[in-house]
């Protein structure tokens, strides 16, 4: 059995995997649902959290 070192932890918490899955499901689900307001901020945020270096 592996060790949780604090390393692993770090890089499983700051997977940018997880939180653009969430927003991209956000933006179908916005559009699916003619919300063109959230579906355009949660397209902004995917975005931003692109260019802010976290992915």
């Amino acid at each position: 059995m592996q060790e949780l070192t604090a390393g692993r932890l770090r890089r499983g918490t700051t997977d940018p995997l997880l939180p653009v899955a969430a927003l991209a499901l956000l933006s179908v689900a916005a559009a699916a649902l003619d919300a063109a307001v959230l579906c355009w901020a949660s397209i902004g945020a995917l975005a931003g959290f692109s260019l802010s270096g976290s992915v």
